[in-house]
């Protein structure tokens, strides 16, 4: 054990000394703390659009209220009254933003179609990226394996050119004591930058002090201990310091660029998901064409669905708005199974992906940290059906007083229902993902020591 500690030293000595990688990890650790900035920033940044959506809706009805100064029809309130679904992001959210600004994080709705609102903003596939952005989960998933292939490509190899390592096994010492002194000592040194990142983050972002904190760190250290398992195989070949450089970059390439964007690839042939945007496309020419069908007919294709008003008076004026929400509303039944097989498309995807994520382990680690905050596919499929039940609380708000010809009065206006949604960890994905690197990191370890077994260190 004191050679251990000897040589763990003399790894200190040796990286104080080298001003490039002193200099590396100082730029990692700054690129960091700008990673956990701007994902603070961000989450700020839309809690604070947030907050002014009840002030944009009180506006919306001091208008209408002006508009409307008496008692005044529902159909013009619902038309003109804009209200919001909305989406709170979870504290966690700042470290590992996910997709929280790929989809929209709140829904303008009026009583009119639904899918055409929710999927207004919705030109892009939600599924297509799986890196989120420049956040700390960013940094830990995509940056620090660059730093353990810098620290680890010359593991013995730089000795061995050196002429150093047939001295340094001279001596009562084994070589497994060797490799594991240096190993140990860029471990220290990695996980010290990951956990104080960590931990600056998660104080910065305010984050609860539960049991995420630890799944957090697991992660975090479990991914790292990964990369040093690939770089103790590469080591046991006993190459070049050259060949072990380029072999590392290799199987970070691999691993975190061509696996991904290869699954990703698969995956999207493998379940077909149009945009959200044919979904309103066709909304709107069912809507348009409402115009020109019988008023008899609509009506009856709504009363079949609601049959509760089909007591009510025959239409005979050529517009009433009763009739307008009625196809509205057909329209949505229209592309109703196009809309679920949409969500079901995606939530297919991310079951696909989730099942062959064992194959790289970048993307098994962001999508378990993404789960862990809040931020991934689930949790905004989720917020979409809730903002589709409270158009639908809306719906049944307003009928009362579209076909029972209730006049809407100024203190109607209060007793319309409100939304919010605020994210929810996924705990059982993030424990799942732990566990599949808790497997890789054994396999990679596994395979170095053999390796190492299987060929004895060559000083030479």
């Amino acid at each position: 054990m004191r050679i251990f500690w000897l040589l763990f030293s003399y790894e200190w000595r040796h990286f104080r000394a080298a001003k490039g990688l002193v200099l590396l990890c100082a730029l990692l650790l700054l690129t960091g703390l700008y990673g956990i900035y701007y994902g603070t920033t961000e989450m700020e940044r839309q809690r604070q659009h947030l907050t002014t959506l009840p002030e944009l809706s009180r506006r919306n009805v001091e208008e209408l209220k002006v508009k409307f100064p008496g008692p005044a029809d529902a159909g013009d309130i619902g038309y003109y009254h804009t209200t919001y679904a909305v989406h709170h992001p979870d504290a966690w959210a700042a470290l590992s933003l996910g997709q929280r600004d790929i989809n929209p994080y709140y829904v303008k709705l009026r009583l009119l179609g639904l899918q055409n609102q929710l999927y207004a903003t919705d030109n892009t596939n939600p599924m297509k990226v799986l890196s989120g952005n420049f956040d700390l989960a960013f940094v830990l998933v995509y940056l620090f394996p660059l730093l353990i292939i810098a620290l680890s490509f010359n593991l013995l190899s730089s000795e061995r050119e050196e002429g150093i390592l047939t001295l340094l096994l001279a001596q009562p010492v084994s070589p497994g004591v060797v490799v594991g002194a240096k190993l140990a000592f860029r471990l220290a040194v990695v996980l010290g930058l990951a956990w104080l990142l960590s931990v600056v983050g998660m104080l910065w972002a305010q984050v609860p002090l539960d049991g995420r904190v630890l799944t957090w760190l697991g992660l975090s250290t479990l991914y790292c201990l990964f990369w040093f398992g690939v770089a103790l195989v590469i080591t046991a070949l006993q190459r070049t310091s050259a060949f072990n450089a380029v072999a590392l970059l290799g199987v970070w390439l691999l691993l975190v660029v061509l696996v991904p964007s290869l699954l990703n690839l698969g995956v999207a042939a493998a379940h077909p998901v149009p945009q959200g945007i044919e979904l309103t496309i066709k909304q709107r020419e069912e809507i348009h064409a409402g115009w020109d069908r019988p008023k008899t007919q609509t009506m009856n294709r709504f009363f079949a669905l609601y049959p509760q008003w089909r007591d009510t008076a025959t239409i005979r004026e050529r517009f009433v708005w009763r009739w307008y929400y009625a196809f509205q509303h057909l329209g949505d039944l229209a592309v109703a199974k196009q809309a679920a097989a949409y969500a079901n498309g995606l939530q297919q995807r991310y079951d696909l992906v989730e099942k062959l994520n064992l194959l790289s382990p970048a993307i098994n680690a962001q999508s378990s940290l993404n789960a862990l905050a809040g931020t991934d596919l689930p949790t905004h499929l989720k917020f979409q059906r809730s903002a589709t039940a409270y158009h639908d609380a809306l719906r049944a708000f307003y009928y009362p007083f579209l076909f029972r010809k209730v006049e809407f009065t100024h203190a109607d206006y209060a007793r319309e229902p409100t939304h919010t949604f605020t994210s929810q960890p996924e705990l059982s994905t993030a424990l799942r993902g732990l566990g599949k690197l808790l497997l890789s990191v054994g396999v990679v370890f596994a395979a170095g020591l053999l390796l190492l077994r299987a060929r004895p260190i060559n000083p030479r």
